[in-house]
């Protein structure tokens, strides 16, 4: 069996281990339009799960690329392709961590979580926006 037959051994081997933000590779078109397949994603396992945040989630065995949605006491991953259905979870899930940017080919990377202008705040955004030195 290759690593990349069992990617979830390969991923708690060389990343859940890991308390330094790493990169993972996109792969399928659940997550479209917002990330696209094969882009990179970078994964910071320090920032807590909240609502609407984009996660990798270890469930029933499996690990998930989603969103998290917390809604009327139910906890949910869901794809942004409306094609796949969502995934209810009970309380017998780990959170490897929330994604702060992605990169795409040929394109400059969005970041997630940035600071706001007039109170310096880290603020979550859903699409990402450009990081900008000022």
């Amino acid at each position: 069996m290759s690593t990349l037959d069992n990617s979830k051994a390969l991923f708690q081997s060389s990343c859940s281990t890991n308390s330094e933000p790493y990169a993972l590779q996109n792969i399928g078109d659940m997550m479209s339009p917002e990330f696209s397949e094969n882009c990179i994603i970078i994964v910071d396992p320090s920032i807590p799960i909240h609502h609407k945040a984009y996660v990798i989630v270890d469930f029933n065995d499996d690990l998930y690329f989603r969103q998290y949605i917390e809604q009327n006491g139910r906890k949910v991953l869901m794809c942004l392709n409306s094609q796949y259905d969502e995934i209810e979870l009970d309380n017998n899930f780990e959170v490897h961590g929330c994604i702060t940017q992605q990169k795409q080919r040929k394109q400059k990377s969005l970041h997630y979580y940035l600071p706001n202008n007039s109170t310096g705040k880290i603020e979550f955004t859903q699409t990402g926006k450009e990081k900008t030195n000022k």
